[in-house]
């Protein structure tokens, strides 16, 4: 079972069309739940045999020949949360884990069903954490699916006196014993402390950029002090540090917190890059490079013309998509979608995909396209 990353997506996308048979499974952590999981997966099959039309049964039974080796593995969802989703071609099977849960189905087409997985890679983006408290500097990466921590010792200074050294102030508030030789200590004390997290943070944000930041070109996630994060965003010069920080103590944090914050802020990121995109596909639509009909999107897609696409989560148009015909054909009965087949040309020839909670208020047919043309 893989982790889904744009290589995998690719593979799943660039094969030729072919019968391909893509199966969505739930599936349970808690082990006692694992046999359920398992009956579904047959129950699935049995769907497949008899709900497929005759004329395909002998291209479908080659296609179930790896799905059912899967039911002699006890262990293949064992402990797995989420949805397990099954993709099987005659030249590629692969199964994938999603961490959403789908409803339990099938798609038979000449293209694998990949809008959830298109949906999930959206939101999958990884990201730097960088916790800057008082005492310890660490650094985590992460995305939907983990967060770990990234070992700093004998690669950057983790503390102000690894950073400073000699370098670091003394403290001169021992001198102070009242009044105005007080205000000055205190003063001066302000003024040092300033100037050593002036320093160190300069120090910090130099290694964490020139070691990490451009090499991988993802977010840069601050959790520190309130006080400290308005220090270390005046002084960075690190392209890749968002705006919005983590305010807390980082000197004791609770490492699921802080995933689950950073995920929060990446998800607002990204909802402002959709709101970003609806706002140019609204207008779009008054200089004719944005439509909300499917069959006009269905041949957009075919010759290469949507730059953004948008589908509402879960809409399902039953039917097919002729890219010789250059048509559409919908069929209730049918196993193949004929928005996912829009969205896997779109995806295919460099288009981006943006799967949206309650668009059917924006989209009629729960679809909308930006053209680059």
């Amino acid at each position: 079972m893989k982790t889904l990353d744009a290589t995998l997506l690719n593979s799943l996308v660039s094969q030729d069309p072919s019968p391909s048979l893509s199966i969505y499974l739930p599936v349970h952590k808690n082990l006692s739940e694992s046999p359920l999981d398992i009956l579904s997966l047959k129950n699935l099959i049995k769907d497949i045999r008899t709900q497929v039309d005759p004329s395909e049964i002998p291209a479908v039974e080659t296609l179930l020949e790896p799905v059912e080796r899967l039911l002699n593995d006890k262990n293949f969802a064992r402990g797995k949360a989420g949805t397990l989703a099954i993709f099987s071609s005659p030249g590629l099977f692969e199964t994938v884990l999603l961490p959403d849960q789908y409803p339990a189905a099938f798609y038979l087409d000449d293209c694998f069903y990949i809008v959830p997985l298109l949906a999930f890679a959206g939101s999958n983006t990884d990201f730097h954490v960088l916790a800057l408290g008082k005492n310890r500097v660490r650094l985590f990466e992460g995305n939907l699916c983990h967060f770990e921590e990234i070992p700093l010792e004998d690669r950057i200074p983790t503390t102000m006196e690894q950073a400073l050294g000699s370098h670091l102030t003394e403290n001169h508030i021992h001198g102070a014993t009242g009044g105005a030789t007080a205000i000055h200590g205190y003063m001066e004390i302000t003024d040092e402390k300033e100037t050593d997290n002036t320093r160190f943070f300069r120090i910090i944000d130099r290694e964490i950029d020139s070691q990490f930041s451009r090499g991988r070109k993802i977010p840069l996630i601050l959790a520190a002090l309130p006080e400290n994060i308005s220090l270390f965003h005046s002084l960075s010069k690190n392209e890749c540090l968002v705006r919005e920080g983590i305010a807390l103590n980082a000197d004791g944090i609770d490492t699921t917190e802080l995933h689950q914050r950073a995920l929060d802020i990446m998800e607002n990121m990204r909802q402002v890059v959709i709101e970003r995109h609806l706002n140019r596909y609204n207008i779009g639509k008054s200089e004719q490079l944005a439509s909300d009909v499917l069959a006009d999107i269905a041949v957009h897609a075919m010759d290469g013309r949507i730059e953004r696409l948008f589908v509402a989560k879960g809409k399902r148009l039953p039917g097919t998509v002729s890219i010789e015909d250059r048509t559409l054909t919908p069929d209730p009965n049918g196993h193949g979608d004929i928005i996912n087949k829009i969205a896997w040309l779109t995806y295919k020839n460099g288009g981006t995909i943006h799967a949206l909670d309650n668009a059917e208020g924006a989209f009629p047919e729960g679809i909308g396209a930006l053209n680059r043309f």
